[in-house]
């Protein structure tokens, strides 16, 4: 299976290929050494395990797995990507999680940017979640009636969990 596939619904991951988790680890200072565990396989993880979270806390307001849209680019080409800054969270949230749970002596200031990672990626997330920032190409559910289209109710507002 390909690298940057989820094995769970078979999509590609919703940070992308794996190397988009490296380099935001790469950013922050972290020892040369350290950044050589960081493989294809223990980054695949943290990506699965990302997603799976999305997907769990999108279910009430959403049909998952998200799926990722064609978009036409400027060049006239078409890109498969996925709406809105969903991309964005996922990596930061997997590259924070990442580095939390498997470099334990990191200076503090990493850690509490790896922290802030995780947090910022969590707000973002309930974000979506709010009538006022809808991902576009997505398929609505409808919890309130069967009779009125789920684009035209405001989805259940539910608590900030962060």
């Amino acid at each position: 299976m390909a690298c940057n596939l989820s094995p769970t619904t078979g999509e590609e991951f919703y940070s992308g290929p794996w190397e988009n988790i490296q380099n935001v680890c790469r950013v922050l200072d972290i020892d040369g050494g350290k950044l050589a565990q960081i493989t294809m396989s223990l980054v695949n993880f943290y990506q699965e395990m990302v997603d799976r979270e999305i997907d769990g806390v999108l279910n009430e307001l959403y049909h998952v797995p998200l799926r990722a849209m064609n978009q036409c680019q400027p060049d006239g080409t078409t890109k498969r990507t996925f709406p809105g800054d969903l991309r964005a969270l996922a990596i930061y949230w997997a590259s924070g999680l990442l580095l939390l749970n498997e470099f334990q002596n990191l200076a503090q200031n990493v850690t509490d940017q790896a922290q802030a990672y995780v947090d910022n990626s969590r707000r973002r997330l309930f974000a979506v979640m709010r009538f006022n920032h809808r991902l576009w190409g997505q398929e609505y559910k409808s919890n309130l009636s069967r009779t009125v289209p789920p684009t035209m109710q405001p989805p259940d507002l539910p608590e900030a969990n962060f």
